[in-house]
């Protein structure tokens, strides 16, 4: 009861501190850290400190003994001198951060941040909410910053705040920001191979597309031959003719290049759950790309079906993989 208690308490004080501070620091492109944006506390070292400063001041005065509070004083103006310095290693950072990046499932995603100081300024952690931080020793003028992400789930992403802290110089303060960007990330599904599907519908195709583009076509869209069907090629493009009389399957060539492109349909994956499927296709899509085989997609929506044309290179992949990542079935 009491740990329920405590979380809930700390849901709260953190969903107002994040109202306010997003009315205090919305999300832009750039950032400079000045002092509406670093916090600073004392560390734990720090309020450690604090406490032998008030013994060392306790113990002079109880005993009259000057030179320990004179120790005392000297200990709280390096206590006060490190707070400044502390704040001005930070201050004056430049901060730039957007886009849209890509990745996959449990695969480190890399967000690039560019740091522009002009003085030295050392000594900093970078990390995004709920990820792990990496460290940076110095900055000097400019620095491209590389921060590692990784999800378990598909889809699009919104990164949290950017927070960076800094200990500099002695470890007696944290002083610290938490920047938002707007940036985003699109997690592809993990790709999953499917054996009984990409034995018959890559290895099989490639030689035949290969041997079917290599050719001269020219009977404009007339049919002018068949072909033994694979599974994922249209329906619409089937003898069924032939599939009535002989109960073998062949689908009809045309004179268009692309009516020999390969469509993957959702529907005809072997896996039996939806997140299984999307990783099918995943796994279909890269070794289509690979092979340079044109395919399309197919994937059943709420209202309509989603489609995607015949195509080729990395553009017409990302469209396909991000198809695959932003599915809700």
């Amino acid at each position: 009861m009491l740990r329920k208690l405590s979380r809930l308490i700390k849901q709260f004080f953190t969903k107002k501190f994040d109202t306010w501070l997003n009315q205090r620091m919305p999300s832009q492109p750039n950032h400079k850290l000045a002092q509406r944006n670093i916090f600073i506390l004392p560390s734990r070292f720090g309020l450690a400190f604090i406490f032998f400063i008030v013994l060392l001041f306790i113990l002079g005065t109880n005993y009259q003994n000057n030179l320990i509070i004179l120790l005392s004083y000297l200990f709280t103006s390096l206590f006060i001198t490190t707070m400044f310095y502390s704040f001005f290693n930070m201050a004056g950072l430049q901060v730039d951060g957007n886009g849209i990046y890509f990745g996959f499932v449990d695969e480190k995603i890399i967000i690039p941040i560019n740091i522009s100081a002009q003085q030295y300024k050392q000594s900093f952690t970078f990390s995004f909410s709920e990820q792990k931080p990496i460290s940076v020793a110095s900055i000097k003028d400019k620095k491209n910053v590389t921060i590692p992400v990784k999800y378990k789930t598909r889809g699009e992403k919104h990164l949290g705040r950017l927070i960076i802290v800094s200990e500099y110089p002695l470890g007696l303060f944290k002083c610290w920001t938490k920047l938002k960007f707007d940036i985003s990330v699109i997690c592809f599904p993990k790709a999953l191979e499917c054996q009984s599907y990409s034995n018959n519908n890559i290895s099989a195709p490639l030689e035949d597309n290969l041997a079917v583009e290599s050719s001269v076509l020219t009977k404009g869209d007339d049919f002018y031959d068949l072909k033994r069907y694979q599974r994922g090629e249209p329906l619409s493009q089937v003898a069924w003719k032939q599939v009535a009389k002989r109960n073998i399957w062949h689908t009809k060539q045309h004179s268009d290049p692309h009516s020999h492109a390969l469509i993957l349909d959702f529907n005809d994956m072997p896996s039996s759950t939806v997140e299984n499927k999307l990783s099918n296709l995943c796994y279909l899509v890269l070794q289509y790309h690979q092979s340079g085989v044109e395919f399309g997609l197919s994937l059943p929506g709420q209202s309509q079906e989603a489609f995607i044309e015949a195509g080729s290179g990395q553009a017409h992949v990302n469209q396909c993989l991000k198809a695959l990542a932003i599915y809700h079935a």
